[in-house]
């Protein structure tokens, strides 16, 4: 199956996951700590899925969000929640790695993208989508997989609905394979891809970025007296990270 569809057969499922509560007491509250105020901001969402948070950047202010997806599927779903509750959130059905938008925007996300790269070549590809998007002095946020913690042999966050593996230790390409289970019960894998944080930090680098850092994953307040998510926060699989572009420039890569 080609990168193109490989979401299309899952897209409902992957829509219904966004119910999972780590998705909003974790990633949805990170996600939005690290962004800070997008009031007046011009935003494009790269690997925007079914626009699960476009159009929440639209709603908390944003003025413009543009949302790039490779997935027909994908785009189908989010087109049509627009259609249902029109918000002025734009989406193209376009590889991330060659989007050249029109104009430059405020901020650049990139909420489960980079995970998809399985070489340093292809990591660069879309470091440099992200940088060149952005414009002067424009901030690039996003979330992943996390690369410095692999999963390990015997540690299952099947309980949270999220549950992946791979080799241990892994090498560089390596696959990192996910199971998602909803609410309904109904389950669903997909692939993620291993590079090392040093390859993240020097992909980041090359493209121009010069502050590049990891962020990690944060427990929104009302949960943190809840045991319930001490595994998911010890063995946190995921990570935000965040750059700027600089406000002067040698030259883009």
């Amino acid at each position: 199956m080609t990168k193109e569809h490989a979401y299309d057969d899952i897209a409902e499922h992957y829509r219904e996951s966004k119910w999972l509560l780590f998705r909003h007491y974790i990633e949805r509250y990170t996600l939005f700590k690290v962004l800070g105020d997008l009031r007046g901001r011009s935003v494009l969402d790269l690997a925007c899925g079914e626009g699960v948070y476009t159009r929440q950047f639209k709603r908390t202010g944003a003025a413009e969000v543009t949302g790039v997806d490779i997935s027909r599927e994908m785009i189908a779903l989010a087109e049509a929640e627009e259609r249902a509750d029109p918000l002025g959130c734009r989406y193209i059905q376009e590889d991330a790695a060659t989007y050249v938008p029109d104009a430059p925007f405020d901020i650049v996300t990139a909420v489960y993208l980079f995970n998809y790269a399985r070489t340093r070549e292809a990591l660069d590809r879309f470091c440099q989508t992200c940088f060149r998007a952005l414009r002067p002095g424009g901030r690039f946020v996003g979330f992943n997989d996390n690369v410095r913690n692999p999963p390990r042999p015997g540690v299952s966050l099947a309980k949270y609905g999220l549950d992946r593996t791979c080799r241990y230790p892994p090498c560089e390409g390596d696959v990192i394979q996910y199971r998602i289970t909803n609410h309904s019960g109904q389950a669903f894998e997909f692939e993620n891809f291993y590079l090392a944080p040093a390859t993240y930090e020097a992909a980041a680098r090359a493209a121009g970025f010069d502050d590049f850092r990891w962020v990690d994953a944060a427990l929104e307040p009302t949960e943190r007296d809840d045991p319930y998510w001490d595994d998911f926060l010890i063995h946190a699989p995921l990570t935000a990270f965040s750059a700027s572009k600089p406000v002067t420039s040698s030259g883009e890569p």
